[in-house]
């Protein structure tokens, strides 16, 4: 049995505030392997191998980093997803996927931490009963981080542009597909829905809701995937351990 590891439900509807914790769950549910939860919220650097999470506990092992966990599911558990795509179609889901998980983090982390809403602000599993002046530090250091990458010192404009020409272009791969890179489900797509799935239904202000919102096919493959793969126990509150 596989642990995935999370910070914990929040946000009315969020299994793991974590963009990452939901592209494992994802992963998990797509390649049907059985798996348990377990909510750490901000004690998580007491255990987490890399101080961050996700992280997975398979067999003794700890695992830990989204690509590391999937590339260890596959070698365990086989490779139902990817096993059949052409090299080509492995580096078309290469730079789709570093174009997510390098870029449009960064931009979900700047409106997460900059919104009107304070959506980190007492959320449950993460910084719930944190006192004011720790919040306050918490959400500096973050916003130092995002001023250091860059993309904390972009205009509103600015940031709007960018992210818009990443949905844009994730509107174009997609198509009229159902999948990402086709047809056929691929681990791609755990990436893909996680985040788009975070942005569409983030409870605070955001202009990549907006951009993603104005493509009839990213809305229609959210529903898609959430219906095939989470129709259940969407939340993993059933999985839960202590």
């Amino acid at each position: 049995m596989i642990t995935l590891f999370r910070f914990g439900p929040a946000w009315d509807k969020f299994g793991c505030i974590s963009q990452f914790v939901l592209k494992i769950e994802t992963y998990l549910r797509m390649a049907g392997i059985e798996f348990e939860t377990r909510s750490l919220g901000m004690g998580f650097a007491e255990t987490a191998p890399k101080g961050k999470l996700p992280y997975i506990e398979h067999d003794g092992a700890q695992i830990a980093d989204s690509s590391i966990i999937v590339d260890y599911l596959k070698e365990h558990f086989g490779d139902p997803l990817d096993e059949a795509l052409s090299s080509s179609e492995r580096a078309k889901g290469h730079t789709i996927k570093r174009m997510i998980e390098e870029h449009i983090w960064w931009i979900m982390a700047r409106e997460r931490w900059w919104a009107p809403e304070n959506p980190y602000w007492d959320t449950p599993g993460m910084l719930k009963e944190l006192d004011q002046a720790s919040y306050e530090e918490a959400r500096d250091d973050s916003r130092r981080k995002c001023i250091e990458h860059g993309v904390g010192a972009f205009t509103e404009d600015e940031l709007d542009k960018r992210g818009r020409e990443d949905l844009d272009a994730l509107s174009t791969f997609l198509g009229e597909h159902p999948y990402i890179l086709g047809d056929q489900p691929t681990s791609v797509d755990a990436t893909t829905y996680a985040f788009l799935w975070q942005i569409m239904n983030g409870p605070y202000t955001s202009q990549l809701k907006d951009a993603a919102q104005e493509h009839d096919n990213l809305s229609a493959y959210i529903q898609r995937m959430s219906k095939e793969w989470f129709g259940n126990d969407p939340m993993s509150l059933e999985r839960e351990v202590s």
